[in-house]
């Protein structure tokens, strides 16, 4: 639904002048001004609290207001997942706030503990909390929902603010308006401020309560609390445990306006608010109010710690003292003001149409949604990353760039916050084409984690690879779980495990040379890391004299249900692109190739499959695999690796990928589908397969997976917010539906827009360091080449660019400034992958739910990896496809089952209604007794084999008419997912024409 917003607004774009409805509940997107929206109150649960941060600095707060929250058990359930297993509750951090502890509570190597300790993020006292006591009540977290009305808070990403309003009815005492502003300073990363506005139906007096909130500090040791005299200052300092040299200093400052009692100013001690916790501590001060009028409190925060500030105690006392003297309103104006100089609206995909508008038919309402995310997927990740004005206004203090991104970034201690492969693959390409200075930093804390990554090659002798002399002293090898040290740890070891790790390091670092263009940063810092890697890859392979090719043994690819395994697919395919392009890179450089590298590499066996024409994801791999998230599909995202079985292996693993993985595998689907699809739009279908089943409402954040419930999600505890997911997602556009391909050499793309989407203007990125504009049409694209740019880009591309079509171009093209590049699109929606099908890529509805993912269009995206699957066996289910003018006369239909064929179905034509329930229409045809095909047989049930499906086709003698919709109806389930009481699957529908369109009518 699209709400008009007038006033000035609609002398903008038609885009500006609109909010829309989401799909969560009283929850509205006001796209011209960025801001999300929300009435639904829904406390103790962690998927409605949001986090702020500003790449030093982070806090998770509670849904009624800047809290502290503990989650309410849902089924039992009130714990986060591996490796910490702790209780869900309200987080806050700083950057680098690693403890040192012997064990965590799950891990991967256990018996590693014995050769070094892990390390987990440690949290710093909840300093958000401003409490109002009135009649002896407490307004906190858990107040009752029942004291609450009138409730709304909103996000405003333009200047990454949170606000809460509602009237709070205490029971004792008058009834009290509230409100709540929070920002986190993303220019003066010390600061944080609090405001709340209070007032009152009649005089009244209150007290405000400034908490710093101790539970907060998990994995702690308390240093030191005080109580300010001079000024109305609290102050807390924790240290994590095992680094008793680093500490975390966190002040607060009380403020209020003349309403305000400053004498009243105490030291609270009220255990039922700030409970028994050592680093807890609060100050109060009351407040008489007029009926009527308004109160203003404001709490200023700092913060430092000794990781990235000699004197942390003195850098957190000036914050708070500098903010409280500066004043909110000048404070948040500097910081919006930088917001406003990262997160450009020239930086973010834009959807429009033509006229300004958003698209407005059928199911368009994806479409609002993909705009959404084209907004906020960035935004959550540029929360995590400190800009280069930031590090000068803090004496350019480099140490601030050095921090990578955690899954959960610095609101959680999700996966103990400690950084996995998810910043290098996932959150670096989502943010550097277009954001390079804040993905620097996730190269920037490999950098600083090298040294210990060349001594970690020496710990071989702790793994299977352990034979005397294998490694070299010239090769480096990272942990796949990493915090403070980089050290080989239980829950990140070196050897034995993915050893794929440390090339997607190295494509990270690529990317970055070939975006910006910074050659003299790549040769000083990245190179010796990339040459590091290649060494340590031609060391770690085996040869076999037999098959006369290299081989991997012990290692496990990205899908971590198959662990342990020998020539692991995208690993092996990895450590050959990679050799070859740090030879590549000695070229470029003019330095000497390292021909054993080239020998090696050439040798490297990629595990095929010749009769099913796949990679194999491993040796010993059989047709019941399950694939936990991408895998092999990641060859043709990130290798720019000719593989032959693209196709293939596109379809093969889509149907094997686990629906309990994490929400990041479908990013890829869609842009390898989109790159390599011949026909049809599963791109579409995968693009939204990557955030609707993931996404929770009301703030647009991710889970690490679809369902939430550790007992029916295969018994994880997600992760929360899962940033990973966000940057998967916020790659589609760009390298999908664009086609950018990562190349040194030439600017490379090749764009299809799915017919769902009219037009994307893509957000402003850089190829070798210069901007270019890019806008597809369903039929062309245009690419601009724009001012300003960036101080380290290529030189020898500022007259022209090279512009090339696809992985193996033979088009020469050449984006000047002078004028603008029109390509053609390729247009593969238009291309039918069943000849004269009429259904293909239309608009479906229907009228049951369905399983996470397995959405109704699926049914007619033209790729039979994709399917519908009703959540119910034991009701009927419809779909209604919504068919184009003129209708034509209908001879045969098509329809693929995949492995779940109904019990019966029937296919009704009608123009009266798109209602799937409708009972009026022509029908086609019928079948209460649906054939199986492809039938299941234990004999051959490990044999793996090209994909197959249950499929029915239905010609008759006399065409019948095509009509406004067609609706397909189906009931029970004869395939595997019957017995879990899941619907049947419909993976194609494909309505045939006779003689395509040559003969039509209108009704």
């Amino acid at each position: 639904m699209v709400r008009s917003s007038l006033g000035l607004a609609a002398l903008a774009s038609v885009a500006c002048a609109q909010v829309y409805d989401t799909r969560f509940e009283g929850t509205t997107w006001d796209d011209a001004n960025w801001i999300i929206k929300s009435t639904n109150l829904d406390q103790g649960h962690y998927q409605s609290r949001i986090s702020l941060a500003n790449g030093y600095i982070g806090i998770n707060l509670a849904s009624l207001g800047p809290f502290f929250e503990a989650d309410v058990p849902v089924d039992g359930d009130n714990i986060f997942g591996w490796p910490l297993f702790a209780r869900r509750q309200s987080f806050a951090t700083v950057a680098g706030f690693y403890d040192s502890q012997p064990q965590t509570n799950g891990s991967n190597f256990p018996w590693l503990y014995q050769y070094g300790w892990d390390s987990a993020i440690s949290g710093v006292p909840h300093w958000a909390g401003l409490h109002i006591k009135s009649g002896g009540n407490i307004l906190r977290a858990n107040t009752p929902a029942s004291q609450i009305s009138n409730f709304s808070t909103s996000l405003s990403i333009s200047d990454a603010t949170m606000n809460w309003k509602f009237l709070w009815s205490p029971g004792y005492g008058p009834n009290l308006n509230v409100e709540y502003t929070v920002f986190v300073h993303k220019l003066r990363i010390n600061q944080a401020a609090v405001q709340l506005k209070v007032s009152s139906e009649q005089n009244a007096e209150i007290e405000v309560i400034d908490v710093l909130e101790g539970e907060a500090a998990v994995r702690t040791t308390f240093v030191d609390k005080g109580y300010g005299q001079r000024f109305p200052l609290i102050w807390s300092a924790v240290s994590p445990n095992g680094t008793p040299n680093v500490t975390a200093w966190v002040f607060s400052s009380l403020e209020g306006d003349s309403y305000c009692r400053k004498k009243t100013r105490r030291r609270f001690e009220d255990s039922s608010l700030i409970g028994t916790n050592s680093s807890s501590i609060a100050q109060s001060m009351k407040v008489h109010l007029k009926r009527g009028e308004t109160s203003t409190v404001t709490k200023y925060v700092g913060v430092a710690s000794t990781d990235d500030f000699a004197q942390p105690k003195e850098v957190a006392w000036k914050a708070t003292r500098q903010a409280a003297e500066t004043g909110f309103e000048k404070m948040h104006k500097s910081h919006a003001a930088e917001w406003a100089s990262i997160l450009t609206r020239d930086s973010v995909d834009r959807y429009y149409q033509a006229n300004g508008s958003l698209p407005q038919q059928v199911n368009d309402e994806n479409i609002v949604e993909l705009q959404i995310l084209a907004v906020t997927n960035p935004f959550f990740l540029l929360q995590q990353t400190v800009g280069s004005n930031a590090i000068a206004a803090a004496g350019n203090n480099t140490g601030l760039g050095t921090h990578s991104i955690s899954v959960g970034g610095l609101g959680s201690d999700a996966y103990a916050g400690q950084i996995f492969w998810d910043a290098d693959v996932w959150m670096a390409p989502g943010l550097l084409p277009s954001f390079p200075e804040a993905a620097k930093q996730i190269a920037e804390y490999r950098v600083a984690k090298f040294p210990q990554a060349r001594e970690n090659i020496k710990t071989a002798y702790q793994s299977s690879q352990n034979k005397t002399g294998k490694f070299s002293t010239e090769g480096a090898i990272f942990p796949w779980t990493s915090g403070r040290y980089g050290n080989c740890t239980a829950t990140g070891p070196c050897f034995d495990y993915e050893y794929h790790l440390n090339g997607d390091i190295g494509l990270e670092m690529y990317s970055y040379l070939a975006l910006t263009g910074d050659a003299a940063l790549f040769k000083k810092d990245y190179l010796p890391i990339y040459d590091a890697v290649a060494q340590m890859y031609a060391d770690l392979v085996t040869w076999n004299e037999t098959l006369k090719a290299y081989e991997l043994y012990n290692g496990t690819d990205p899908d971590e249900y198959a662990n342990f395994e020998d020539n692991i697919g995208f690993t092996m395919a990895l450590m050959k692109v990679h050799i070859d392009s740090a030879n590549d890179l000695h070229t470029r450089f003019g330095l000497d190739r390292n021909e054993t590298w080239a020998n090696i590499s050439s040798q490297i066996l990629i595990p095929a499959y010749e009769p099913a024409n796949i990679i194999k994801e491993y040796a010993d791999m059989n047709d019941t695999v399950e694939v936990k998230q991408a895998d092999v599909v990641l060859v043709d995202d990130f290798l720019n690796w000719p593989n032959k079985y693209t196709l293939s292996d596109l379809d093969y693993y889509a149907g094997k990928q686990s629906l309990n993985g994490p929400g990041m595998t479908y990013g890829v689907f869609s842009i390898v589908a989109n790159r390599e699809s011949p026909s049809g739009c599963s791109s579409y279908t995968y693009d939204l397969y990557s955030s609707q089943p993931y996404l929770r409402g009301p703030w647009f954040q991710y889970s690490e997976q679809m369902l939430d419930d550790w007992q029916t999600n295969g018994h994880t505890h997600p992760a929360y917010p899962f940033h990973t997911g966000m940057g998967g997602a916020s790659r589609i556009a760009i390298y999908g539906y664009l086609g950018l391909r990562v190349m040194l050499d030439s600017l490379s793309i090749d764009p299809s827009l799915p017919p769902q989407i009219p037009q994307i203007h893509y957000r402003k990125f850089y190829w070798q360091g210069w901007p270019i504009d890019a806008v597809s049409t369903q039929t062309h694209t245009t690419l601009k080449r724009l001012q300003g740019p960036l101080p380290s880009a290529n030189q020898k591309y500022a007259d022209s660019i090279p512009v090339a079509i696809g992985l193996n171009s033979t088009t020469n093209l050449t984006l000047t400034f002078s004028a603008p590049l029109v390509i053609p699109n390729r247009q593969i929606g238009n291309i039918k992958s069943v000849a004269n099908n009429i259904a293909q890529c239309l608009p479906v509805t229907s009228n049951r739910q369905y399983r996470q993912g397995q959405f109704p269009l699926a049914a007619v995206d033209g790729a039979s990896s994709t399917k519908w699957q009703p959540i119910s066996a034991n009701e009927s289910s419809s779909i209604s496809i919504h068919l184009s003018e003129p209708y034509v006369p209908i001879k045969e239909v098509m329809l693929d089952w995949a492995q779940s064929p109904p019990k019966s179905f029937r296919l009704v034509f009608t123009n009266t209604s798109a209602d799937p329930d409708t009972t009026e229409g022509t029908l086609f045809t019928e079948d209460n007794n649906v054939k199986i095909s492809s039938p299941y047989d234990a004999v051959t049930a490990y044999v793996i084999k090209p994909v197959g499906a249950n499929t029915t086709n239905i010609t008759v003698d006399t065409p019948k008419w095509s009509g406004k919709y067609a609706i397909l109806t189906i009931e029970g389930n004869q395939g595997d997912g019957g017995v879990l009481g899941y619907g049947a699957s419909v993976a194609e529908v494909a309505i045939v024409a006779e003689n395509g369109r040559d003969v039509v009518k209108r009704l």
